[in-house]
C-alpha cells in the first residue's frame, strides 16, 4: 500500500502502477477505448492454417485479461488456445476453458514456453513497463512460428497534440506529460512512445511491418461521430487513471510530494475536460511477421561444390535459429547452380563465417 493505492508484490517496484480495483476498472475502460477506436476489431492478424488443433495466441502483460477472454470466447469453436501472462494475477476466476493465465515476468527468459510455437503474440499498453524493448522483441521473434506467426503491438502515444493553438504551451497537460515522461525514463521504463519502434522490429528480423495510427481526442470535442465516441471513452479512462499513472513515478523518481501531484492532477483534469481545448493523442498499431530469409549460395560465385551434409552442418553451427526441416534441396528455379538455405535473419559476418567453414 502506497499513498492509498495497492501495488504488485511480485518483482516489487518493477511495475510502477497500481493493481487495485480502481486500476482494474481503468484497464477495462481502455479495452473499450481500443474497441471503439478499432471499430470492434480485436486484432488484425489473419491466421494461416498450419496447425492440427487451432491457432495459439499469447497475450503479454494481459492485465485484467479482458482482451484474452474476448479472444478465447470469440474463437472457442475454432480450437484457439489463448494464454495470458502478467506480473500480477488479477484476472477473474471464471474464464473460458481454452484460456489460461500465468504470473510471469516477460523480461526474464521465457523458459515457460516453447520456441516457434505461437501464431500470434499480442501486447497492448506496455509502455512504462518494459526496460529493454529490443530484447523483448527478440524473445517474441524466437517464440513465433516462422513464416506463420505475427506480432501485434498496440500503444497510445500520450504526447499531447493540438492543430489549432487551443492547447497552450504552458498548459498543465503538457507540464504533466513532460514530468511523467521524464520520471518513467529515470526508472528506465519510459512511458513515451518510441517513434523508432518499427525500426526496432526490423532490426530483430521482423518483416511485412504495417502501422496504423488512429486519432484519440482527449474529450468529445470532435465533430466526427466516431472520433467523438473515442474521445468520450478516452476522457473517462484518462481522468480516472491520472492518479494511477502519475503518483508513483513522480513521487518515487522525481521527489514530488503527494500534495504537489494532486494539485497537478486537478489542473490536468480541468483542462482535459474542457471542450475548448482541441487536444488529442494517437494510438498506434504495429503488426509484423518473422520471416526466413533465403540466402542463395551461388555455385558460380563461391568455392562451394554441391553441398553435402558436412556443409549444412557447418552452416547450422552458425545459425542457431535455423530450422532443419526448412533446409531444402537444390532450388527448382536454379537446378545445379544455386542452393537455397532458408534461415532466420543473420548478420553479414555470421554468413561470411559460415561460408568460410563450409568451403574449408
Amino acid at each position: 500500500m502506497e499513498h492509498g493505492r495497492t501495488y504488485s508484490g511480485f518483482r516489487k517496484g518493477k511495475y510502477m502502477f497500481p493493481i487495485d480495483e480502481n486500476e482494474m476498472d481503468r484497464m477495462d475502460i481502455y479495452h473499450k477505448i481500443f474497441s471503439v477506436a478499432r471499430r470492434e476489431a480485436l486484432h488484425s492478424t489473419i491466421f494461416t492454417q498450419n496447425y492440427d488443433k487451432g491457432p495459439r495466441v499469447l497475450d503479454l502483460g494481459c492485465g485484467t485479461g479482458i482482451w484474452a477472454i474476448d479472444m478465447a470466447e470469440k474463437y472457442h469453436h475454432y480450437g484457439v488456445e489463448v494464454q495470458g501472462v502478467d506480473l500480477a494475477l488479477i484476472q477473474p476466476a471464471q474464464i473460458p476453458p481454452n484460456l489460461i493465465f500465468h504470473q510471469r515476468d516477460i523480461e526474464s527468459p521465457w523458459f515457460w514456453c516453447d520456441v516457434d510455437s505461437w501464431d500470434m503474440i499480442h501486447m497492448r499498453m506496455l509502455a512504462g513497463s518494459i526496460s529493454n524493448w529490443p530484447a523483448t522483441y527478440a524473445q517474441i521473434f524466437r517464440h513465433l512460428k516462422p513464416q506463420y506467426g505475427w506480432i501485434e503491438h498496440v500503444e497510445i502515444d500520450m504526447e499531447p497534440r493540438c492543430d489549432d493553438g487551443t492547447l497552450a504551451a504552458d498548459s498543465s497537460i503538457i507540464q504533466w506529460s513532460r514530468a511523467l515522461f521524464d520520471a518513467t525514463a529515470r526508472a528506465y521504463r519510459p512511458l513515451a512512445y518510441n517513434p523508432e519502434t518499427g525500426a526496432m522490429l526490423r532490426a530483430q528480423g521482423f518483416v511485412d511491418i504495417k502501422e496504423e495510427v488512429i486519432k484519440v481526442p482527449l474529450n468529445p470535442w470532435e465533430s466526427d461521430p466516431h472520433l467523438k465516441d473515442i474521445g468520450r471513452w478516452y476522457n473517462l479512462g484518462l481522468t480516472q487513471g491520472l492518479d494511477a499513472l502519475t503518483t508513483a513515478p513522480l513521487t518515487r523518481m522525481s521527489q514530488w510530494t503527494k500534495e504537489d501531484v494532486d494539485r497537478l492532477i486537478a489542473n490536468v483534469k480541468r483542462e482535459v475536460c474542457s471542450k475548448k481545448i482541441h487536444a488529442y493523442c494517437t494510438s498506434g498499431l504495429l503488426v509484423g511477421q518473422p520471416m526466413f530469409e533465403s540466402f542463395l549460395i551461388e555455385h558460380s560465385k563461391s568455392p562451394f561444390k554441391r553441398p553435402t551434409a558436412r556443409h549444412f552442418a557447418a552452416l547450422l553451427s552458425h545459425l542457431p535459429r535455423i530450422r532443419r526441416d526448412r533446409i531444402i534441396q537444390p532450388s527448382p528455379f536454379y537446378p545445379d547452380e544455386e542452393y537455397a538455405v532458408q534461415a532466420r535473419p543473420l548478420q553479414e559476418e555470421s554468413l561470411r563465417q559460415a561460408r568460410q567453414e563450409a568451403g574449408s
